[in-house]
């Protein structure tokens, strides 16, 4: 495997510090860079941006904050994926990075193994989210009634939801493939007809709907 590169941005050096030591024993993982801002980030990436896999991003910064950095990384930046690392476990943070395009949430109390993990799978194209994060997400869909499980029945047919389902835990085709005996290529199809019937436009807002519909892992 490739050493998977990381930028990594927080305001408190000696949080950097912290994390830096917990990812330094594994040897496909090594930091790269920091910032201590999100101006900092993106003046770097202006010039080293092929040189990074993965951001690990704090939220809270002066200036120019993590949510509003990781908007710009997505969008300019396709080939560099947005894993955010925060202290803060509600539901409007959560949402606010999802819909800035991070492909994951972990929460800054987390273990080096799942610190790992997150980044490892972040890396890969895959989503990664803490499991206090996807309770605090379907708890405060189910407490404000937003999930409508009556619109995926009457849209999707049932291979579909259990492709929906699978995708938003974060698997790949192939692993979609395997897990329901089909093929990577018809994954991606049911993927695209899924995306279409719903009217949704990335892999973020997939995991989003399937969340406010309780599909998380129903396949």
């Amino acid at each position: 495997m490739d050493v998977i590169k990381v930028l990594l941005v927080d305001d408190h050096s000696i949080i950097r510090n912290g994390i830096k030591l917990m990812l330094k024993k594994n040897t496909t993982i090594k930091v790269v860079a920091e910032a201590n801002s999100g101006v900092e980030a993106i003046d770097y990436l202006e010039k080293n941006a092929q040189d990074i896999d993965v951001v690990l991003m704090d939220i809270d910064m002066p200036g120019l904050n993590g949510i509003d950095t990781t908007k710009v990384i997505t969008k300019e930046y396709k080939n560099i994926n947005v894993l955010a690392l925060s202290m803060h476990i509600e539901e409007k943070y959560i949402k606010e990075m999802l819909d800035a395009g991070a492909a994951g949430y972990i929460l800054k109390q987390a273990s080096i193994e799942e610190l790992n993990q997150a980044v490892e799978n972040v890396a890969q194209g895959k989503k990664y989210f803490s499991n206090e994060v996807s309770t605090t997400m379907i708890n405060a869909l189910m407490h404000n009634g937003k999930g409508n499980e009556k619109d995926v029945i009457n849209v999707l047919s049932a291979r579909e939801k259990e492709v929906l389902s699978l995708i938003a835990l974060g698997k790949t085709n192939k692993e979609v493939g395997e897990k329901l005996f089909i093929s990577a290529r018809t994954v991606e199809s049911h993927r695209r007809k899924i995306m279409e019937k719903l009217e949704l436009n990335n892999t973020a807002e997939l995991i989003r709907y399937a969340i406010e519909n309780n599909m998380m892992g129903k396949a």
